[in-house]
């Protein structure tokens, strides 16, 4: 029998996505539950470690949405087909974790809305610029 999965994530993108992408790209039947901000703190408790992204499967609580997102992977055929593919692509994903974090990191509220933006896309096109070279030689997982 094919596992039940649930999806828990706040009614956003964001972390939940590529979760969404992978299950979807299997054909996974799963329950997409999303939370509005306000709900959070009620369910913040349940979570492990108080965070979220959450799949459930079968029941069982996971989560760590890079870890999850691995797992799925593979379960649906998209890993590497050796040790050395799976590095190069944990590689890949990691640095567009990095991105992320720049973004965040570049979040400051007493600079206006549309300027944040715009400073964060300054910074990642910079350094997405500086790195070209290096990326080119993961052009095969980036097509």
């Amino acid at each position: 029998m094919a596992p039940t999965y649930k999806l828990i994530y706040f009614n956003v993108k964001a972390l939940g996505e590529p979760i969404r992408f992978i299950l979807s790209y299997g054909g996974l039947q799963f329950e997409d539950y999303r939370f509005e901000r306000e709900d959070w703190l009620k369910l913040k408790p349940s979570m492990p470690f108080g965070k979220t992204p959450v799949l459930e499967i079968d029941g069982k609580q996971t989560h760590q949405s890079g870890a999850v997102s691995r797992y799925l992977a593979k379960q649906v055929g998209l890993s590497g087909k050796d040790d050395w593919e799976n590095l190069e692509i944990d590689m890949i994903v990691d640095t567009f974790t990095d991105f992320r974090l720049l973004s965040i990191l570049s979040y400051d509220l007493k600079v206006p809305r549309q300027a944040r933006f715009e400073n964060a896309k300054q910074q990642k096109r910079n350094f997405f610029l500086s790195q070209k070279e290096k990326m080119q030689r993961f052009g095969a997982y980036l097509h």
